[in-house]
């Protein structure tokens, strides 16, 4: 009987990100975000392959100078509305046809440079003995959201209710997906099509790493966190 495949790892990585052109090629700490991620993806040990998935030829020769596997997306996954559980469960669908049946995948965005093997390590084995269909990197939000204001008829408004205006020690913790890593079931994500089920387990990114690149200013903050960080060990680090 052979033996089941180790998981695979997808790197989405679009060229036609609108806030910051060319995004996933940005340089970071001198190398491009998406080189950031498949280098970080090999150095954990743990995927029989790492894929980078993009329409984006430049992004794709980057893939395969970073040793990754470059997998050219149809169009129709290549528009803005395209998503990333969309791009996922095609790549899966695809492998499957080609006898490659993979039962758990990966997914690390090329946003988040800061992510550690460490990370893919500790996240990976805490899906495996938590029997988990998803585990997801989450970070807490600096300011809490359900005190979030909108504007009405030229007016200010709480969006949510006056009741959520109140310290936020006496509000209920919130969290965002910081992109660093997504542990998922393949069954699950072709059986839902999404990355939530009622069995997904957390994956704390500590606050001083959990980065998601969408604006100059998050570059910039994530440069800044990186040279403070540089010559300093986290202590969830092996």
């Amino acid at each position: 009987m052979s033996q089941p495949l180790k998981p695979v790892c997808i790197i989405p990585a679009r060229g036609g990100s609108k806030r910051i052109p060319r995004k996933n090629l940005m340089l970071f700490a001198g190398k491009p975000l998406v080189q950031h991620a498949v280098e970080c993806a090999y150095e954990s040990k743990i995927f029989d392959r790492v894929c980078v998935s993009s329409e984006d030829e430049e992004i794709l020769n980057c893939a395969c100078f970073c040793g990754a596997q470059a997998v050219r997306r149809p169009q129709e996954l290549a528009g803005d509305s395209a998503q990333v559980k969309q791009v996922c469960s095609h790549l899966l669908r695809d492998f499957s046809a080609q006898g490659l049946d993979y039962t758990a995948f990966c997914v690390l965005l090329p946003t988040n440079p800061l992510r550690k093997p460490a990370d893919i390590i500790n996240s990976w084995e805490l899906f495996q003995r938590s029997g988990a269909d998803y585990v997801m990197s989450l970070a807490p939000f600096s300011h809490p959201p359900q005190r979030a204001l909108c504007i009405k008829n030229d007016r200010v408004s709480p969006y949510f209710s006056v009741d959520h205006m109140r310290p936020a020690q006496q509000l209920t913790p919130l969290y965002f997906h910081d992109g660093g890593v997504l542990w998922g079931k393949t069954q699950v994500l072709l059986q839902l099509g999404e990355f939530f089920s009622e069995n997904v387990v957390p994956y704390f990114t500590p606050f001083e790493r959990a980065v998601d690149i969408d604006s100059p200013l998050d570059l910039f903050w994530a440069e800044f966190l990186h040279q403070r960080t540089a010559d300093a060990p986290f202590a969830d680090e092996e």
